[in-house]
């Protein structure tokens, strides 16, 4: 092996623990390799927090509390099936489209004015849980008739509509759009935000001319089909589990562009981290007592660059038992790393 190989290899895996191996690699090395370096620094990181974003299904705020959707899910879909003869299909557009005995159901006549179905709470004869139907094509006619619901509010023990700002509450919603869902959970008798809410489409959701049948048919164990029964609390769950499965299905699509927007914004941060980082060694290096006054600014970035790999894979393994600190552990790595080269290599000459 040549000498300069050798030299290569001695400040490339160096530099993970020697912060002189870091400079005399930026200096002498190769840049293809400091480059290098510095991308894996920027992408490591990276990781854990997109693969938690992938692992993350859409019901994953009904993990911890159902906040009762299996009553309310289970008792609106027994009255549209028993009562009104429904039934949801999804097209191979993937559209959503509603019958009643065979008709279709106009979404136009309900939409923000009036409720396709509710859940009342016979003991407080208050609104648990309403459901819309809404066409909103668009993101913004979305958000128009979301913001148009969420602004609506009822009489304590009623369900009539109240203009008043007390004695007021908000139930909790559902709305299907033809091209998506949208879910969003309040306190009981609350007039404060959401608790929890939940985004979906239908882009990944496979075309059924069943839609709300395949939803509320639970089996047990032995596959054989659970009784019907608002009562009963296996088959109340077992709805909620297929909603679940609804739920994450729509999800996908949010799922994937949102892992790749975080992931394009924390790259962009951690990149910015390396230049920041390279600009405060080159400030740090200006003193005239200090021997390392002849750093370009270049150079500094090159150091940087290097010193950053080493906390990106401490990162990278403490980040996939920690992901949601991932970002706070890299900073804080890399900033200890700048530090301690700063107290070492990098000081002044002291008199």
């Amino acid at each position: 092996m040549k000498e300069r190989t050798k030299e290569i290899l001695r400040d490339g895996f160096g530099c993970l623990i020697n912060n002189a191996a870091a400079i005399r690699g930026a200096k002498n090395g190769p840049l293809w390799l400091t480059i290098v370096m510095f991308v894996l620094s920027v992408f490591l990181p990276v990781v854990p927090i997109f693969t938690a974003q992938a692992n993350t299904n859409g019901s994953y705020f009904l993990n911890t509390y159902s906040y009762g959707l299996e009553r309310y899910i289970t008792s609106i879909g027994l009255d549209l099936k028993n009562n009104r003869q429904a039934e949801f299909n999804i097209s191979e557009d993937h559209l959503l489209s509603v019958t009643e005995n065979g008709v279709a159901v106009n979404f136009d006549e309900y939409g923000t004015l009036k409720e396709y179905a509710s859940y009342v709470n016979t003991v407080t004869n208050q609104y648990d849980f309403l459901v819309y139907l809404a066409k909103a094509p668009t993101l913004s006619d979305k958000r128009l008739i979301n913001s148009n619901i969420s602004t609506v509010y009822y009489g304590l023990g009623s369900t009539d509509v109240s203009a008043d700002t007390e004695n007021i509450y908000r139930p909790s919603y559902m709305i299907l759009y033809e091209n998506g869902i949208y879910v969003a959970i309040y306190e009981n008798n609350g007039t404060k935000g959401v608790v929890s809410s939940y985004v979906g489409d239908f882009k990944t959701t496979k075309a059924s001319s069943t839609f709300l049948t395949d939803m509320m048919t639970v089996k047990d164990k032995e596959s054989h089909n659970v009784a019907a029964d608002i009562l009963d609390d296996d088959y109340t769950a077992g709805v909620l589990k297929n909603f679940k499965r609804i739920l994450d299905v729509s999800y996908e699509t949010e799922k994937v562009h949102g892992m790749w927007i975080s992931s394009g914004i924390y790259c962009a941060v951690f990149f910015g981290l390396g230049l920041v980082m390279g600009f405060l060694m080159w400030l740090l290096t200006r003193g005239k007592n200090n021997p390392n006054n002849y750093f370009s600014l270049w150079l500094c970035l090159k150091i940087a660059a290097r010193l950053a790999l080493a906390p990106a894979l401490i990162t990278l393994v403490v980040g996939f038992f920690l992901a949601n600190q991932t970002p706070i552990i890299f900073i804080m790595t890399f900033g200890i790393r700048v530090m301690w080269i700063s107290m070492k290599e990098l000081r002044p000459i002291q008199n």
